[in-house]
């Protein structure tokens, strides 16, 4: 089976949250764009630091999201008032945080290489639709060179990543969870 075969149960769970409606609804408030940026940007940090130190390709290093979801948090902190705080990241953050260290210490660099596939392909594929639907630019979705980009990234991925993608949707999914949960008790709009 293909890596997209392994993970593709996860991937459609991830697509029937109540956070992926509405982040596609194009009705997602400033509040809680920013708090699941918030969450993404912490994630994506530290699984690209680590993608660094274990010799990811450095030509590769465009697909890495941090720097433009960090311009993204910033245009909605300067047009909406908002403030980035530790406050706002939730328990997963700090637990995925513990998986990208384990994997590192372990210098398992396709366990890296199986979370970069699910974050930033997902990113690729379902951004063209998302970054026209949420508050700001969605920097965070737009790449340079798509198309080469996703071809190269293509020769270093393999089918015996599955495990590890699919651990990383559960993360994903999870993150959906809570801001979903967050979204029904209508606390989007605290900051």
């Amino acid at each position: 089976m293909s890596l997209k075969e392994l993970t593709w149960e996860n991937h459609k769970k991830a697509e029937r949250k109540e956070f992926a409606s509405i982040l596609m609804s194009g009705n997602i408030s400033p509040e809680l764009y920013h708090k699941y940026l918030v969450n993404q940007y912490y994630m994506y940090s530290i699984l690209e630091m680590h993608l660094q130190t274990a010799g990811f390709p450095a030509q590769l290093y465009s697909v890495f999201r941090s720097p433009n979801i960090l311009e993204d948090i910033h245009e909605l902190q300067e047009e909406h008032g908002l403030q980035m705080n530790a406050k706002d990241l939730y328990p997963l953050c700090y637990r995925y945080a513990n998986k990208i260290e384990e994997l590192s210490r372990n210098r398992n660099y396709d366990g890296l290489v199986a979370h970069m596939y699910v974050r930033h392909f997902g990113d690729m594929y379902g951004g063209a639709m998302i970054s026209k639907k949420v508050p700001g630019k969605g920097l965070m979705y737009l790449f340079e060179n798509k198309e080469e980009l996703k071809a190269s990234l293509r020769e270093i991925l393999t089918d015996d990543m599955g495990d590890e993608a699919n651990i990383c949707f559960k993360f994903a999914i999870e993150l959906f969870e809570e801001l979903g949960n967050e979204s029904s008790m209508g606390s989007s709009n605290a900051t």
